[in-house]
């Protein structure tokens, strides 16, 4: 089943709401370099995570949340970790938040999708 098929025929084009979660990304990634100290990074991905995944479930698309959730990766990646301002994926952990942010944000998309068809 192709993923664009679960999204409400009624909503946004999946470009407009790619876009506005890379903007959603960037904010977080702002907000949490200011508010969260540099030595608590796993904090920092749990919340762009959680950032993401807030935006998918408002969002309700699929392509959407996943793109979001590489774009929040590669901001907390390159931003996020010391040394920041350079985006380079050394191993384990960083394909596991990987995986974690795009799954967090593909549970938000798929609670949006669900909840926009039961309600």
């Amino acid at each position: 089943m192709p993923l664009r098929s679960l999204r409400p025929a009624t909503s946004r084009p999946t470009e407009l709401l790619i876009g506005i979660g890379f903007f959603v990304a960037v904010a977080a990634c702002a907000i949490t370099a200011v508010l969260i100290p540099a030595a608590q990074f796993e904090l920092r991905f749990f919340v762009m995570g959680l950032a993401g995944c807030g935006y998918a479930l408002v969002a309700a698309d699929l392509w959407a949340a996943t793109v979001t959730g590489i774009s929040a990766w590669a901001l907390a990646t390159g931003f996020l970790i010391p040394p920041t301002g350079e985006l380079a994926v050394t191993g384990g952990p960083d394909v596991i938040r990987l995986i974690a942010i795009v799954g967090l944000c593909l549970a938000g998309g798929l609670y949006g999708i669900y909840r926009r068809r039961t309600h």
